[in-house]
């Protein structure tokens, strides 16, 4: 998968230059972000509101068309990953529609993992429409210490009345639709007044520093410097051959930056073939009202600053429902690394006899082999403790509906992000346990205290899906499973990563 690759890509960097890491963490730094310390990361309501659970890939992709389509005023989309195949094809087109009917279009995405597919040709396809496109933290991986802040929110904001936060990117393999690997994920549909204040948090991360616009590079001229600089007749022509193949380069990104703007017969026919399925299982979708309903996200930024306290909102918000639980807690998260402040709340509360449950990746159903190494090397003690911990088996869901047979046959993993408090509250949004969401990544999250029916729903989906997966009851099973339908590469993989994974885990 590319991102399995371009996350491996990521490791191997971090492990090359922590030197410099280290240099740069010593720093002074500043606070650029004058929004950062007011409340307009974090709202709460009484009023009511309605929320609807997406745990279907399909159903949640069409319910996203369905919001865009009937969009009057504003439309906000923000996203860590936005790849330029059918799913993303499917969305921008219907954001261009909107755009050019007048509606206020907004993307933001997040540079690191989509600079080679929404790049600043289709970035200039998209404001020759009429979207607005900008992109968080543009800065070369070289500057690794700066690199690390990523934002890792994703949210789709409608007309301040409807959003749309949780797990999910904006690629094939987010919405059922990859023949190789799939995630089972969660999303949450809000429909209330809290959204303005979702969507107030978009406006403060769209005008921050990290922020910015990318220009596409200008057509090559044959008259431009660096072709005109030798007198020799060979290295004229060196530089001519020099031109002609930029220029080649150049129109190739320009046509298929046109091309993805196109709409085909065959996006026609996906966007029919998704509606279809997906109209039935939008119908049956788990919902309720909630009263007592929270937001809360990061403030957005680069430099030891964003690791502060006064900025990283989300995990004091979920640090302190942790600490709060009575009776049981419930984590559904693909990545599980304990940091120093988590470790301690889950011990603590395993002192006072809380039930926890974990739902997470195994190795053969991950796409990030090295956090799997760490997580069953560590794990054991924790079961010992009493934590139940199940891993995913990697097979599809039992009665899940997919497009095709390929899809179907693919490999599965484990992507969402929520926390069932006491049987009584909810948190469903993009934090995953692990301390690049505790420390590096811009996050966000929906709460509903109060509400069991809501929790109730959730929990019996997270078991459905625990049901899936094997209980590592014993010490002795986290080595039984560990490499159950792994073939000989990945294997060579997690041993090649198990080390230097051990010893920088506070970066993954």
């Amino acid at each position: 998968m590319i991102l399995r690759s371009l996350k491996i890509f990521l490791f191997i960097q971090l492990l090359l230059i922590q030197v410099v890491v280290f240099a740069q963490d010593n720093q002074v730094n500043t606070d650029p972000n004058r929004d950062s310390r007011d409340d307009i990361f974090s709202a709460q309501s009484t009023e009511d509101h309605k929320l609807t659970i997406l745990n279907g890939g399909l159903s949640s992709l069409q319910q996203r068309i369905n919001l865009i389509e009937k969009a009057q005023k504003n439309i906000e989309v923000e996203y860590f990953i936005y790849h330029a195949d059918e799913t993303g094809r499917l969305l921008t087109h219907a954001l261009i529609e909107r755009a050019r009917e007048g509606v206020k279009v907004r993307v933001l995405l997040d540079h690191f993992l989509i600079k080679d597919e929404i790049d600043p040709f289709i970035a200039h396809e998209l404001i020759e429409a009429g979207v607005e496109v900008r992109f968080y933290n543009t800065v070369p991986i070289i500057r690794i210490f700066d690199f690390q802040y990523r934002n890792h929110r994703k949210l789709l904001s409608i007309d301040d009345k409807f959003a749309i936060t949780g797990g999910r990117n904006i690629g094939n393999e987010y919405f059922d639709m990859s023949n190789d690997f799939n995630f089972i994920d969660r999303d949450i549909m809000v429909e209330g007044p809290i959204v303005k204040n979702m969507r107030k948090s978009f406006d403060a991360v769209w005008r921050s520093d990290p922020v910015k616009y990318v220009k596409r590079y200008k057509r090559p001229r044959k008259k431009d410097l660096r072709y005109r600089r030798s007198a020799r007749s060979s290295g004229r022509l060196r530089n001519y051959n020099s031109y002609l193949s930029d220029l080649k380069r150049w129109k190739d990104r320009a046509r298929n930056a046109f091309q993805f703007m196109k709409v085909t017969n065959s996006d026609i026919e996906f966007k029919r073939k998704v509606f279809t399925l997906t109209l039935p299982q939008l119908e049956v979708a788990p919902f309720g009202i909630c009263n007592n309903i929270s937001f809360t996200s990061d403030a957005p930024g680069m430099g030891r600053w964003a690791r502060s306290e006064p900025f990283r909102k989300l995990r004091q918000d979920v640090f302190s429902r942790m600490r709060k639980v009575e009776q049981k807690l419930i984590i559904d998260s693909p990545y599980f690394i304990l940091e120093k402040t988590t470790a301690q709340i889950i011990n603590d509360l395993l002192d006072r006899n809380v039930s926890i449950d974990l739902l997470t990746n195994s190795l053969h159903s991950t796409d990030a082999i090295y956090v799997s190494s760490v997580f069953n090397d560590r794990i054991s003690p924790w079961i010992k403790r009493g934590l139940r911990p199940v891993v995913y088996s990697g097979n599809i869901m039992p009665g899940y509906e997919t497009l095709s047979q390929d899809v179907h046959l693919s490999r599965w993993g484990t992507h969402s992000k929520g926390v069932v408090f006491d049987e009584d509250s909810i948190m469903i949004g993009t934090f995953n346990f692990d301390p690049r969401s505790i420390n590096y990544n811009t996050e966000l999250a929906v709460f509903c205290d109060d509400n069991p029916d809501l929790a109730s729903k959730m929990a019996l989906n997270i078991q459905d899906r625990i049901d899936n997966g094997i209980l590592l009851e014993t010490a002795a099973d986290v080595k039984k499973y560990e490499f159950t339908n792994v073939g000989l590469l990945k294997r060579l993989g997690y041993y090649l990563v198990k080390i230097p994974a051990a010893l920088f885990d506070y970066m993954l």
